[in-house]
């Protein structure tokens, strides 16, 4: 009795001070990052701005329609030509926030940082709400949208709190603001369609997570499911490590610590991006991916998981924002209706990239590709045998069987090694992102050449590929996809 007495008192004694020294280590490891935050550059007004008027999900319990929503979006972007945008003493060429730069957004016949609608032509058969991504702004769905338009549908597009503005917005933005802006909207496109008429989600990256936290609420609540969901480079899952970007909240009220908040300042160069990032971004995207990773495992252990609508998703196998694998394992491999397909753009293998390729993306590939219990299509843009730089689609249909290669018209730009996370939504001739972009915002074109550790923009940012050169097989395949919505199907 003594001994195990002695025992438990040893392993209680070890057990605090192991306690003790995590504790130790975390507030070790917050010190040195807070101290290090001290290196990053000055704060500007965008990053210290707090707009008053911004939407939170208490507006929506308190009854708002989509038409207030857009009604505070306006004040919100009132407060940002009051408290922020003027005439800066820094290089103005590119800052958004200069109302004499080029990167200004108010100079553009479309100020596309704001929520927008696009109508048809005649009547329409259906509508899609587009939701983008982190840090972005509705103008990632402007080539998709007018896609969609010209295909009929009425496109909703509302900006998520935060964005659009300034990166300060985003200090405070939390994501169910964000799914509470998207319920207005699904509700506003209801309305002008009528109840009977297709209602589409699409999703871009962060908003990717959103359209499907939507879907998973109405099929565990009962509500009223959309008819498809399209999803470009979906956060289903990132690094767990996005976890401890909240801690930074211990510090962040101390003024020394006033840039602890941020994980990195960068000039505001982009007119519809921020380049400056706030870690609690981060942990809100982190936020939302746990809950909808436990809500989709409660829906696949229910049964439930069976009334998720058709799914068509393109997501670039080398991504470095969201985790590939968990779109494929967390979301596809849970479906159990053959209706979805994941379109998958594999990285370039001409010979002359073979050399520089790391092999841990031919595993991955092969790995999904050897599912034979996969209960959707799985299409994969690749490499055509014998040709260097052009490209075909294989599909395998649920089961694994292939149903045959389909060479494409497309081809891998030269020096182009993969497809990237930013890439999908945008096509070649996007005149910020493209491959056709012109000066002085030909933001895709910028090949910067000299020293390490001259430039305050990391070059890995300028080498980013930011425009989609297979961006007409993702329209066609949308169209086949939702073809069985369209009048004449039905």
């Amino acid at each position: 009795m003594d001994r195990l007495s002695r025992l438990l008192r040893y392993l209680l004694r070890l057990g605090f001070k192991l306690t003790l020294w995590a504790i130790s280590l975390v507030l070790t490891i917050i010190f040195v990052r807070a101290f290090d935050s001290r290196l990053l550059p000055d704060l500007e007004p965008w990053h210290t701005t707090r707009f008053e008027s911004e939407f939170t999900v208490e507006d929506e319990e308190r009854g708002a329609s989509y038409g207030d929503y857009l009604q505070q979006e306006a004040s919100v972007f009132a407060e940002l030509e009051a408290r922020v945008v003027g005439d800066y003493d820094v290089p103005r060429i590119l800052n958004r926030f200069d109302r004499d730069s080029d990167a200004y957004p108010e100079i553009f016949p479309v100020n596309w940082n704001r929520s927008f609608e696009l109508r048809p032509a005649g009547p329409p058969w259906g509508a899609i709400v587009l939701v983008h991504g982190l840090t972005d702004s509705p103008y990632s769905m402007r080539a998709l949208g007018e896609f969609y338009q010209e295909k009929g549908l009425l496109v909703v597009a509302p900006r998520m709190p935060g964005h659009g503005t300034a990166p300060s917005g985003l200090l405070e933005a939390q994501w169910q603001d964000w799914l509470a802006v998207l319920r207005l909207a699904a509700a506003y496109a209801r309305e002008q369609i009528g109840p009977d008429a297709p209602l589409l989600l699409g999703g871009y990256s962060n908003g990717g997570s959103l359209v499907m936290k939507y879907t998973a609420d109405a099929i565990e609540h009962g509500d009223v499911l959309p008819d498809q969901i399209h999803l470009f480079s979906p956060a289903i899952g990132i690094t767990r490590l996005a976890v401890f970007a909240g801690w930074h909240r211990l510090l962040a009220g101390i003024p020394y610590f006033s840039k602890v908040r941020w994980e990195s300042i960068i000039p505001e160069y982009d007119p519809y991006k921020y380049n400056s990032f706030p870690k609690i971004a981060g942990h809100q995207s982190w936020e939302i991916t746990r809950a909808l990773e436990r809500q989709l495992r409660r829906l696949a252990d229910g049964g439930q998981i069976s009334a998720m609508p058709p799914l068509l998703a393109f997501q670039s196998l080398a991504d470095a924002t969201v985790l590939t694998d968990a779109v494929v394992g967390s979301l596809f491999d849970r479906l159990t209706v053959p209706n979805s397909e994941l379109v998958l753009f594999d990285v370039n293998r001409s010979d002359n990239m073979q050399l520089f390729l790391k092999p841990s993306f031919r595993r991955m590939l092969e790995r999904v590709e050897a599912d034979p219990g996969r209960n959707y299509t799985l299409t994969v843009i690749r490499n055509r045998d014998g040709d260097p730089f052009k490209v075909e689609a294989v599909s395998r249909v649920a089961g694994g069987a292939t149903t045959g290669r389909q060479p494409l018209d497309l081809a891998w730009p030269r020096q182009v090694y993969s497809m990237t996370h930013v890439a999908v939504p945008f096509p070649e001739d996007d005149p910020i992102y493209g491959a056709t972009a012109q000066p002085p915002l030909a933001l895709a074109n910028i090949s910067p050449r000299g020293e390490r550790g001259v430039l305050r923009v990391s070059v890995e940012q300028f080498m980013r590929l930011r425009h989609n050169p297979f961006f007409p097989y993702v329209t066609d395949r949308i169209a086949d996809f939702m073809s069985p919505l369209e009048p004449a199907a039905r």
